[in-house]
């Protein structure tokens, strides 16, 4: 471009000059067609090196490109500027009667309008990569404040999940809510970092750098995750637990009403002591399973019980444990009325029997002769009938014995049949014959 504006200047000063050779007009003409030709295939590469794409290359070459092309565009301003002036000089010198005037003027307009467009497709580059360098310094700042502010939230989370963690699991949940909630501005920032790096074709130190960040928000959410997870667990467990608290309360308050009452039992047969005893068992047999479930629930949550629900369990457990031994006692209580009264039953049939034949062996009718034959065998007779029931007298009073001390424990329903097991056992007395 120099050249050519030196050469539009010694091309001006001959012409200025009066009976100037015709060769050598032509000579320079010749000159300037090549200057401006020369400097036309120039503006053609400069042209295809400005649009060349920058937005892929990193931010140190675009900043060395940058000063390049401001370089460029100084320059050609310059020239443009050099090179109107001298245009304008060689419109008032170059005589008017020359028929290649208007093509050499618009060829120079041409070329002028050529570097003025360039001038302004370069300042518009230059524009360009500046606010592309100004979005990666901001890209790089919104990233330092969000690594910052993420480090800061990741410090009072972890604070205030450890001072929650002795507190009800309402207000641990509450404090999970708000991190959750301080989360949702981060994530939003970080999404948008990840935009902005498509975009703008970040180097990779700084694509590094955000997987970083994304790696250290990834770890608070896992945390936040862990402790909703590990708490959701524990509700869970508590609420099975106070459920299995509640039904074991219950169940020891009604376990305790059957121990206070009274203790007799009102039957009417050896069966239903049998039905009292089966019942007995299955309900405090399912006490003392119950509260061992109880015992293996709370055992689970202690870590993060309360001391009043410790205390309130401990005596809870310490009611159910007396109420068991009451009810044990009873069991063998129950199952020893029973074998008696089944021994007893046993005892009272066979003396019974023993009664029947004796009484089917007494003679009904008097003698008729009494001669002292027959009453020797009359009192042969009674006294072997005597030796049978002194032989069973023992069982006999052992049953008596043991139906005194059933009397004790068990109340018998009395029906309208006229045989009951409580008139059985006390007749086989009445029924013994006399001396």
């Amino acid at each position: 471009l120099e050249c050519l504006v030196l050469l539009l200047w010694t091309f001006l000063v001959p012409l200025a000059q009066a009976g100037q050779a015709e060769k050598e007009r032509m000579h320079l003409e010749q000159k300037l067609y090549d200057g401006v030709t020369a400097t036309s295939l120039w503006l053609d590469g400069v042209e295809e090196q400005i649009f060349i794409t920058t937005s892929h290359l990193p931010e140190e070459e675009t900043e060395i490109y940058l000063s390049k092309q401001e370089s460029l565009a100084k320059e050609i301003k310059e020239i443009t500027e050099e090179m109107d002036k001298n245009k304008n000089l060689f419109t008032q010198t170059f005589p008017e009667n020359r028929d290649n005037k208007d093509v050499i003027e618009d060829t120079l307009d041409c070329l002028l309008g050529r570097l003025t467009l360039l001038e302004s497709v370069v300042n518009q580059r230059c524009h360009q990569m500046k606010d592309r360098l100004q979005e990666i310094v901001t890209f790089k700042n919104d990233l330092k404040i969000l690594f910052t502010s993420l480090a800061d939230n990741k410090y009072l989370v972890l604070q205030k999940l450890a001072e929650a963690a002795e507190k009800p699991e309402t207000e641990q949940m509450q404090v999970i809510l708000q991190a959750e909630e301080g989360l949702k501005e981060l994530d939003a920032g970080i999404s948008e970092l990840k935009k902005r790096v498509e975009k703008l074709q970040i180097d990779q130190p700084a694509v590094q750098e955000l997987s970083k960040l994304q790696d250290t928000y990834d770890e608070v959410v896992k945390i936040i995750g862990s402790r909703r997870s590990d708490l959701n667990q524990n509700l869970s467990l508590k609420r099975q637990y106070e459920r299995a608290l509640q039904d074991l309360a219950d169940l020891v308050e009604t376990g305790q009403e059957k121990m206070v009452g009274d203790q007799k039992m009102i039957v009417a047969s050896k069966e239903e002591v049998q039905l009292l005893l089966d019942k007995h068992k299955e309900y405090f047999q399912g006490l003392e399973s119950h509260m061992i479930l109880t015992e293996t629930l709370f055992r689970k949550m202690s870590s993060f019980a309360l001391l009043k629900e410790t205390q309130s369990h401990s005596e809870l457990m310490t009611q159910a444990s007396a109420v068991l031994k009451l009810a044990h006692k009873r069991g063998v209580e129950l199952e020893y009325i029973l074998e008696t009264w089944m021994h007893l039953d046993e005892d009272y049939q066979e003396l019974t029997r023993q009664l029947e034949s004796v009484e089917g062996n007494i003679p009904t009718v008097g003698l008729v002769e009494e001669t002292e034959d027959k009453l020797r065998g009359r009192i042969a007779l009674f006294q072997h009938l005597r030796s049978n029931l002194t032989e069973y007298q023992p069982k006999l009073d052992q049953v008596l014995d043991d139906g005194k001390r059933l009397l004790f424990s068990v109340i018998f329903k009395r029906s309208g049949s006229p045989q009951t097991e409580e008139g059985g056992y006390s007749s086989i007395a009445c029924r013994i014959i006399p001396n």
